[in-house]
């Protein structure tokens, strides 16, 4: 039998990089990974997929209540008095605070059982462009690490907040902007080719005919 989950999450992560479908592709991915738990009895993988499939659901949920909250704050006839539109929109910031918090809380617990799924296929199917992946996205948490306190730091020596122009107007200092995020930029390089990796890694899964033959071939030998 084919396993489908490698197609599924081999394609999901490509979608991944392209703008207006990569929403699909978080979907793609989540079930890429409970169809691979399912067929290795991992749980890590099942719950994998089931967290990224509630992240996407919160996103929605979120998208949604900042589209209620906008229009709760203009009701009919125009903008009411300030103590009637703080009474709307008080409701609606702990609304948000509350779902920026499960997304939050989604976004952390799915990145460290991405990284453990990744070593436990790596070690399932004897794939080192899992565990590749792995390592990457553990670099990825260091680069950011590093990053965020570089970029602060650079800030203020580098004048940038007291320039009026904004970036791509005539006399912006494009070069100060560049020094300020190039630790981003190594982030990012990094995230890149942690997504590339488990592009390969999904598509090199051995089917399970082939698995079976190589199974056979190391018992007989």
């Amino acid at each position: 039998m084919s396993r489908t989950y490698k197609w599924l999450g081999g394609i999901g992560y490509i979608l991944s990089f392209i703008p207006y479908v990569n929403f699909v592709s978080s979907i793609l991915i989540a079930v890429a990974w409970i169809l691979m738990g399912k067929d290795t009895r991992e749980k890590v993988f099942t719950v994998l997929g089931i967290l990224m499939i509630a992240l996407f659901a919160a996103g929605i949920a979120l998208v949604v209540t900042i589209f209620t909250s906008v229009f709760m704050m203009i009701p009919m006839g125009g903008i009411g008095p300030s103590a009637e539109l703080f009474e709307r929109i008080g409701p609606l910031i702990g609304t948000l605070i509350a779902v920026g918090g499960i997304i939050l809380g989604l976004v952390i617990a799915v990145f460290i059982l991405d990284i453990i799924a990744h070593f436990r296929a790596a070690k399932i199917f004897d794939n080192k462009w899992f565990k590749l992946g792995g390592w990457l996205r553990i670099g990825e948490i260091i680069a950011l690490v590093i990053a965020i306190p570089l970029i602060i730091i650079s800030i203020p020596s580098s004048g940038l907040g007291g320039l009026p122009s904004a970036p791509g107007a005539p006399g912006f200092p494009m070069g100060i902007l560049l020094s300020i995020l190039w630790p981003l930029a190594i982030f990012l390089i990094v995230a890149l080719l942690a997504t590339i990796f488990s592009i390969v890694a999904f598509f090199t899964i051995p089917e399970e005919e082939e698995a079976g033959r190589q199974s056979a071939f190391e018992v007989e030998f």
